[in-house]
């Protein structure tokens, strides 16, 4: 596969007079490609895709969330909180209603990744200073570590045939995050990055074959694809802003990100082939 950064405009939406979005901290592209999820200043927001247009806010105001997923159908989404001195888990509807609590939690859980099958969802969970990888099945209500070290794990996301997870891990001897892959089967993991840089974001393609992800490689965050098996590292952006949160639109074809400009946030769409 070739990558390319298309010569089109970019396409740009502002929240306000500023020009951008404020504190923007994660991006989903719906799998019927006609929204964008995202979080911003501590709510969670649906846009139309591929930039945000028209949002409307999705979480209640007196609420704080800075990490949402959808579902495989984009009817749902999940999304955590903090309540008191536990963290809770819940599915909200894109047709709006009351959100339905998934699970309860005394150790901090948070960037929740949803199946493909929507029936599972991994988890970061926090203890004692270090994170681990957890999954969820929504079925039984179960929660099991798929990772248990004494390092740091972050930002899980399922391959396209729920086999797989990419993750980001900050472990004994990096020197900065790193991504990993994680086999579901056998709980094998293979490092897919080993620098000084900061990786971050993994996000699988539709195909499964590409990953893309941010990293900080020219001293400025650009995204970068590789395939699934550590070969073929390519940047995909390459300008003077700090470019995150990539995610795939469902054909393939583009790929969305945040860049942070100086009035703020804005979400960019080029295409791939």
């Amino acid at each position: 596969m070739r990558w390319f950064i298309a010569l089109a405009a970019l396409l740009l939406v502002s929240m306000g007079a500023r020009g951008g979005f404020e504190n923007l901290t994660c991006l989903d592209w719906s799998p019927t490609g006609e929204y964008m999820l995202f979080s911003q200043n501590g709510g969670l927001y649906l846009g139309q895709a591929p930039n945000g247009g028209y949002p409307r806010r999705l979480t209640p105001a007196d609420t704080w969330v800075s990490w949402g997923r959808l579902g495989p159908g984009g009817d749902w989404y999940v999304y955590v909180t903090p309540l008191e001195d536990h963290y809770v888990l819940w599915r909200g509807w894109v047709s709006g209603g009351e959100p339905e609590e998934l699970y309860r939690s005394q150790a901090r859980i948070s960037q929740p990744a949803v199946s493909s099958d929507g029936e599972r969802i991994a988890l970061v969970v926090e203890e004692e200073g270090t994170t681990d990888l957890y999954l969820l099945e929504l079925a039984s209500g179960e929660l099991r570590p798929l990772t248990q070290t004494p390092f740091r794990e972050a930002c899980p996301d399922f391959s396209p045939a729920g086999d797989l997870i990419v993750f980001a891990g900050l472990w004994e001897g990096g020197e900065s995050w790193d991504l990993f892959l994680l086999e579901l089967s056998s709980g094998s993991i293979v490092q897919l990055t080993d620098d000084p840089f900061f990786d971050w974001g993994p996000r699988f393609s539709p195909d499964g074959e590409w990953i893309a992800f941010e990293s900080n490689r020219r001293g400025v965050s650009d995204i970068y694809v590789i395939r699934r098996d550590g070969d073929g590292l390519t940047p995909f952006t390459y300008d003077q802003w700090r470019d995150a949160f990539p995610t795939w639109a469902p054909s393939g074809d583009r790929l969305a990100f945040a860049s942070r400009r100086p009035d703020g946030w804005v979400i960019l769409a080029e295409g791939t082939y």
